[in-house]
């Protein structure tokens, strides 16, 4: 079992102000009573009327389900559903229509309760996410979320979700991928590996988990690693029943259907979101094929494929070997790229000695060498500790450049520099860094040097 510990920045750009909002959003697709709809807001003295199927809605409605009910938004421009689980009260706090590229934004607001969501895949729509206890955002993802005041939990099925708590740790994002679940409280985030992660289903189940807020972090990975094996062993009693059905057919397509090698092609990564896109084609329908993505010759996901379709692969950080592999009972094809994953983390610059240092220096005797040398000394606190997360390393010594590395030239993150002071002069130096996710942080150091 892999645990990633939890991270805690704001990570994505803020959405243009020139955009403009939508009077509409979608309509109300399924309703599965319970399910009741608010005009203006989720207060407790709000009107709430029965929510109604092709019913409209638009920014700043709020949606109330009770016991059984559900709700399923179907988005407008791309057809992405929204679907809010039981005694679950969800606002639609903002809708941006058109944010300069003909996409749309959408934030739920999720003050109790889960969701599922499966937006389409090959949009730039995004639906960023908002919770009591954290925030996340997707694009091109099946899954679900949820929350409440203490604790948090996001599940995926396929795709990616950056996640950002509501407190600030001094870590960046939180990023989850193919079959996984993220859950936590106020203090840290954990993600597993379960069997169940983005099933519906399976949400249900979580957000009763969540509900007791004397539980641990601890205690409620436990008990998620409980419920999914146990919610595996209720699909697969289900699963027993159609069984010789399932036979049958399976076999009825393997005599009339000629089994092809799929193939896999990679086309492009983001380096800050920490995903690669690749296509997989020539799965034969009726057939089945399994994608997955290997780190360094260690095998990270597996997932399986349908039909022909492009995917997002989840990364890790720093730079590692990929080998994307799809295969099938007729054989295999795989891809291997190089990839570098530079997620936006805070960082710090440590200047050794005081900030402001006054030398006091006697006049040098007549013909002797007048020069003054200093050592400058700083640490760059980046937390791979690795300079190759790095971009650039600039040092200005009175707005001169005296020192420039750029990637590869970075060969470490402790400086030592020996620098020429002037006499009856305060010599300013100045240091900044950039990491490669554009991330930057500057200081400086003053030698005062006196007679």
């Amino acid at each position: 079992m892999s645990w990633h510990r939890s991270l805690s920045c704001f990570l994505l750009a803020t959405i243009a102000t020139c955009a403009f909002a939508a009077p509409k959003a979608g309509i109300v697709s399924i309703v599965v009573p319970d399910a009741f709809k608010s005009a203006k807001s989720c207060a407790d003295d709000a009107e709430w009327k029965p929510a109604k199927y092709n019913q409209k809605f638009d920014q700043k409605n709020c949606f109330k389900t009770h016991d059984g009910g559900s709700i399923t938004l179907t988005l407008k421009g791309d057809n992405s559903t929204l679907t809010i689980g039981e005694n679950s009260i969800v606002s639609v706090d903002t809708l941006i229509e058109d944010d300069g590229m003909g996409n749309f934004i959408i934030k739920p607001q999720i003050q109790k309760g889960y969701m599922g969501f499966n937006v389409e895949k090959n949009k730039g729509n995004n639906v960023d996410f908002a919770t009591g206890t954290a925030a996340a955002s997707i694009r091109g993802t099946e899954g679900f979320i949820g929350g409440n005041d203490w604790a948090f939990f996001g599940s995926l099925k396929h795709g990616s979700l950056a996640i950002q708590p509501n407190i600030a740790s001094g870590h960046g994002e939180f990023m989850i991928g193919d079959g996984e679940t993220a859950i936590g409280n106020k203090r840290d985030l954990v993600s597993l590996p379960l069997k169940s992660s983005g099933d519906m289903g399976f949400a249900k189940i979580m957000n009763k988990i969540i509900a007791d807020s004397t539980l641990t972090l601890e205690e409620l990975l436990n008990a998620a690693l409980s419920a999914d094996e146990d919610y595996q062993k209720l699909l697969a009693s289900d699963t027993a029943a159609q069984a010789p059905a399932d036979t049958a057919k399976k076999e009825k397509v393997e005599e009339t259907v000629a089994l092809k090698v799929p193939q896999v092609k990679y086309s492009s990564y983001d380096s800050l979101r920490c995903v690669a896109n690749v296509s997989v084609a020539s799965v034969q329908q009726g057939s089945e094929a399994r994608l997955s993505a290997v780190m360094d010759g260690t095998p990270i996901s597996e997932i399986a494929v349908k039909r022909d379709m492009p995917k997002r692969v989840a990364l890790r950080s720093g730079v590692h070997e990929y080998e994307f592999v799809v295969e099938n009972a007729a054989g295999r094809n795989s891809v291997k790229k190089t990839l570098g994953c530079y997620p936006m983390k805070p960082f710090s610059i440590k200047v050794y000695g005081k900030k402001h240092e006054e030398i006091q220096i006697p006049p040098a005797p007549p013909g002797a060498d007048s020069t003054i040398m200093e050592t400058l000394q700083f640490q760059i606190r980046v937390p791979e500790y690795d300079p190759s997360f790095l971009n650039k390393v600039t040092i200005r010594q009175d707005g001169k450049v005296i020192l420039q590395e750029r990637l590869s030239q970075i060969q470490n993150l402790d400086y030592q520099i020996p620098v020429e002071l002037k006499r009856s002069h305060k010599n300013r130096f100045d240091i900044e860094v950039i990491h490669k996710s554009g991330y930057a942080v500057k200081t400086n150091k003053v030698y005062e040097v006196k007679k």
